[in-house]
């Protein structure tokens, strides 16, 4: 068995993981456990300043040396004070913009815990959560009455992008924008999941490069020893 300590970013992700991702790989013996950075009491999730995300990496990491943590994060509005951040919005590409930011990001979280460089994986999700439901804009609107109505206008927004991870992160055109459009209204923490299941990850992975990147990387961790 091999155990991944997935460190979301919000319960959204969280419920992802165990939704969707956690029966995935569990017949290849992969267990995939989610978890959110606590915000203090009572809480958890949001304001992910990196200064909390560090010391949260490093005490996980830490504890057992037989498990492997990765991350679950938003690369739009990612704060300023994330290693590479400033430099990397020179980077017209979101998925470039990523990569180069979860390299540095690794580096300092290895160095940070003085653990085994391969035991962490940075993933960074361009631009969110929200671009993977994008996938499949058909199956996206048959899961809430009503919205059927939206389907050319989002379906407009994702072929206007060369993948749904391109859909970009202006404040009122990022995808979770996009999707507060709909009436009823887009739930995150609800529609989110329930959607991403509907559509399938097998479709998620054919059109979210970065997303496959980072599923391929899990499917092959060998067992810690």
């Amino acid at each position: 068995m091999i155990h991944v300590i997935v460190v979301g970013e919000g319960q959204t992700e969280e419920t992802f993981v165990r939704d969707v991702l956690v029966p995935a790989f569990a017949p290849d013996e992969i267990f995939l456990e989610p978890r959110l950075i606590p915000a203090g009491p009572g809480g958890s999730g949001g304001a992910l300043s990196f200064q909390r995300v560090l010391r949260y990496l490093r005490n996980t990491l830490r504890q057992r040396n037989d498990t492997y943590v990765t991350t679950f994060f938003d690369l739009y509005r990612l704060t300023r004070d994330f290693p590479g951040v400033s430099e990397s919005q020179r980077q017209p590409d979101p998925l470039q913009r990523a990569a180069k930011l979860e390299q540095q990001f690794a580096q300092t979280v290895i160095q940070e815990a003085n653990v085994r460089a391969d035991r962490f994986l940075a993933h960074i999700q361009p631009y969110e959560f929200e671009a993977l439901l994008f996938t499949d804009v058909k199956k996206l609107v048959e899961i809430e009455s009503g919205w059927d109505t939206f389907r050319d206008m989002l379906q407009a927004v994702r072929t206007q992008a060369p993948s749904p991870e391109h859909i970009n992160d202006g404040p009122d055109t990022h995808p979770s924008a996009r999707l507060e459009k709909l009436r009823p209204g887009y739930r995150k923490t609800l529609h989110g999941p329930l959607a991403a299941e509907h559509i399938g990850l097998t479709a998620m992975e054919q059109a979210c490069a970065h997303f496959a990147g980072w599923l391929g990387k899990l499917r092959i961790l060998p067992p810690l020893t």
